[in-house]
């Protein structure tokens, strides 16, 4: 089994996901930040707020193509 180059060079299996899975991977953390006490709630909104919009910013720019 030999990996195609260019394949990788557009994302692969993961083209994409991207995005979404860096955003869920910033939700998450700021949540649990939030929830050991390392972040105020304010703080935590600040951080998943921008996340978000990123993310259907993403799905509003993958629907139009």
């Amino acid at each position: 089994m030999s990996i195609n180059p260019i394949d990788i060079s557009r994302g692969g299996f993961l083209a994409g996901k991207k995005t979404y899975i860096t955003a869920a991977t910033g939700i998450l953390t700021a949540l649990g930040a939030y929830l050991i006490g390392d972040m105020t709630l304010v703080e935590t909104f600040q951080v998943v707020w921008p996340l978000i919009s990123a993310v259907f910013l993403r799905k509003g720019v993958a629907d139009k193509l």
